[in-house]
């Protein structure tokens, strides 16, 4: 059911569309034409299928072809299989846009253009031999008034496969029980989408109704009467398709939202690219922003549609996001989705959400107009170093660079802080600078690692190089603080555009897999401390310890591909679809590094190769030594329990020797940087939920009244 009632309305203006590029169909070959058959109680020669095979010799007669049921034009005697071949004329490769095989058969068929297999149905071989067995039974059902069977080729197989003037479709038919079958029927048709108003074919038959645009993913539609702008939030419509089924066409009714929204063009170089990205904000129906929920996200107002362009993966972004969701970090959750905008097609998108203030997304303290003085004035705050205007200059320049930092602010909106508000976290970063700029690393009575969570800040410095990202440190760089009351440092995050990332820049040495992208000063340089960070042996340790954790864990390079692979799946059935909208494989789109990849499936081997040698260069030559924990706990004196299971990803047991159960005092989960969060005091439980622990390894401490035990042990 619709989701916003209020709004349903708006279901109802939302137009159907088929395929946007389409003029109109015709059909190039009839089942009704004249075929050349074979009739196959022997093995044609092996080239039958081709162009060039002469079938001057083989009988031919008007389709349908087969016996035993009222669809046959031409009745042959009982046989193992039937080889048909046809020759049709093509007269503009280039005005095709989709090509449609619908088969009518009994009991199976293999179908071939130009001597290349298309489609089949209920049968294996490669061929099929004459006499191949059948899966089973298939009826035919076109003299039953019935849907034929639909094979769709995409504008790139077409433009593989067909070629001007003379083609051949080529069709093997195959009885389930050889001439002991009762009937046989090859009925087959071939209908083309052509994109202009020419007319060198024939018309549809009757019963042909134009394919609606389908697919495995949720459709968003978005419909306005005005033209949509980067100044200006314009307004209109939006409908999401997602079925149960998971099959989504855009003659549904959209049934997972419909309402009003406000739409605008969003980024900065990649406004340039013809597939644009948007900003979208969910409103009433009187035009006043409105949090609600669809496919599955926490209710927000604030959504982004990124359009994946120079991104030819189209995940980069999306991998991104899951790796810092699996170090712990709050990331945009994201979903693919087809676009449509005034239905015309956009695209695979990737539906995120807005980096926002909000206990689901940076879930920070909401500060409020009172919130002037003592620890209330302390947080939350959510700022950045990006592109664009400053809301206040660092006194500080980036390293080696004479530009001063450019700070913005996020949240609260610039036009709703209080001056005292925006005048403390001004100082307070300010403040952090002095003591990183300050030999000894302090100020205003307090160390460079009191500003900061250094761990959230290795995190970032890792995803960064771990995507050699050219816009790294300087650019789309997120912060966010807490209340004192609540931790009160800095932390970095959360992570966001990395579509430059991960072998996608030919500049800046982006696509080399040796080397820090720090160490590149790629336009202009970083923020100086980041430089002060990285020579700091304390801030080495936690990197190092920090790396060895999750490449143990969730960094494991199986375990990236795995997601990369499930991602690839998700994407599958809309992927002609997109690269038809934006014919983009094979060409280079700034900042595309070379070599080009001609297919999605080698777009994907070129960043798997790519991020199995930067994982490599980073096992070898992250900095540091992950020794401030390990060396300081004595793993050799035998504990009387064990953790089970290890590795644990929920819940972990102690399991002591010989049900000896001393008194327990305490238990501690402690990381190899020596954070140590207490799971349990003076309990007699042996059971502890460690569902909110980062994934890494850790040590379980048990203070008894016996003595304190540590175990080592990994959470997943």
């Amino acid at each position: 059911m619709i989701k916003n009632f209020a709004v349903v309305v708006f279901a109802i203006l939302l137009h159907l569309t088929s395929i946007a590029q389409i003029n109109h169909w015709e059909t190039a070959v009839y089942n009704s034409d004249t075929w050349q058959y074979f009739i196959g109680n022997s093995e044609p020669p092996s080239n039958w299928m081709t162009v060039g095979f002469n079938d001057a010799n083989w009988q031919s007669g008007k389709g349908g072809i087969g016996y035993g049921d009222e669809d046959d034009e031409t009745i042959i005697e009982p046989t193992y299989a039937l080889y048909l071949r046809h020759s049709f004329t093509i007269v503009d490769v280039a005005a095709i846009e989709r090509l449609i095989l619908q088969a009518d058969y009994d009991d199976a068929f293999v179908a071939y253009l130009n001597g290349v297999e298309i489609a089949r149905a209920n049968i294996l071989g490669n061929p099929p031999k004459f006499n191949t067995e059948t899966f089973n039974d298939h009826e035919a059902t076109l003299y039953q008034n019935n849907t034929l069977e639909s094979t769709f080729l995409s504008k790139e197989e077409i433009a593989n496969l067909l070629r001007p003037n003379e083609n051949v479709l080529a069709i093997s038919v195959h009885n389930r029980f050889g001439p002991a079958s009762s009937d046989m029927t090859a009925n087959f048709f071939l209908t083309l989408g052509i994109n202009n108003t020419s007319t060198d074919y024939r018309p549809t038959p009757n019963w042909f109704v134009p394919p609606a645009f389908s697919s495995k993913l949720p459709i968003v539609k978005l419909t306005t009467n005005w033209t949509i702008n980067a100044q200006t939030t314009v307004t209109g419509q939006i409908g999401i398709i997602q079925n149960e089924s998971g099959d989504n066409s855009l003659f549904d009714m959209p049934n997972e939202y419909a309402g009003a929204v406000g739409i605008k063009y969003r980024g900065q170089s990649s406004l340039w690219f013809d597939k644009k990205n948007y900003s979208i904000e969910m409103r009433d129906e009187f035009g006043v922003d409105m949090d609600t929920s669809f496919l599955d996200f926490p209710k927000e107002e604030d959504w982004i549609l990124h359009g994946p362009y120079a991104d030819k993966s189209l995940m980069r972004n999306v991998l991104v996001m899951d790796l810092a969701r699996k170090m712990g970090q709050y990331a945009s959750r994201t979903v693919y989705v087809d676009l449509f905008i005034n239905d015309d097609y956009q695209g695979i998108y990737v539906l995120m959400e807005k980096i926002k203030r909000d206990k689901n997304r940076v879930d920070i303290a909401k500060l409020k107009e009172i919130d002037i003085d003592g620890n209330e004035l302390t947080g939350g705050y959510i700022f950045k170093i990006d592109k664009g205007d400053a809301n206040w200059l660092s006194r500080y320049s980036f390293y080696q660079s004479s530009d001063k930092l450019k700070y913005q602010l996020v949240y609260p909106d610039l036009d709703k802080v209080q001056a005292a508000q925006f005048t403390y976290i001004k100082s307070y970063v300010d403040s952090f600078e002095r003591a990183m700029a300050n030999p000894n690393l302090n100020f205003g009575g307090k160390s460079f690692d009191e500003y900061i969570d250094l761990t959230s800040f290795a995190e970032a410095h890792l995803l960064n190089e771990l995507g050699r990202n050219v816009d790294g440190y300087r650019l789309s760089s997120y912060f966010h603080k807490q209340k004192d009351s609540n931790g009160g440092k800095i932390k970095a995050g959360p992570v966001w555009d990395f579509n430059l990332a991960f072998r996608n820049a030919d500049y800046c040495e982006g696509a080399d897999t040796d080397g820090l992208i720090f160490d590149r000063l790629c336009d202009g340089g970083y923020p100086f401390w980041w430089s002060v960070l990285l020579a700091n042996e304390q801030f080495q340790s936690i990197v190092r310890c920090r790396w060895e954790n999750l490449r143990a864990t969730s960094f494991q390079t199986d375990s990236i591909f795995a997601f990369m692979d499930e991602q690839v799946v998700i994407v599958t059935p809309s992927i002609n679809q997109n690269f038809d909208k934006w014919k983009i494989l094979g060409n280079y789109l700034w900042p595309n590094p070379l070599p080009l990849a001609n297919t999605y499936t080698q777009e994907i081997d070129l960043l798997k190769d790519w991020l199995t040698a930067r994982l490599d260069w980073m096992d070898n030559n992250i900095g540091g030594t992950c020794q401030m924990l390990v060396n300081t706990i004595d793993i050799e004196k035998i504990a009387p329990f064990k953790v089970v299971p290890n590795p644990a990803s929920d819940k972990i047991q102690l399991s002591f020797d010989e049900n000896l159960i001393p008194k327990i005092e305490s238990v501690f989960m402690i990381n190899t940087v020596g954070l140590r969060f207490q799971l349990a005091k003076n309990s007699n439980s042996l059971t502890f939920n460690i569902n909110h622990l980062t994934a890494g390894i850790y040590f379980v401490e048990v203070q008894t009244d016996e003595g304190i035990y540590t175990q080592k042990m990994i959470i997943k």
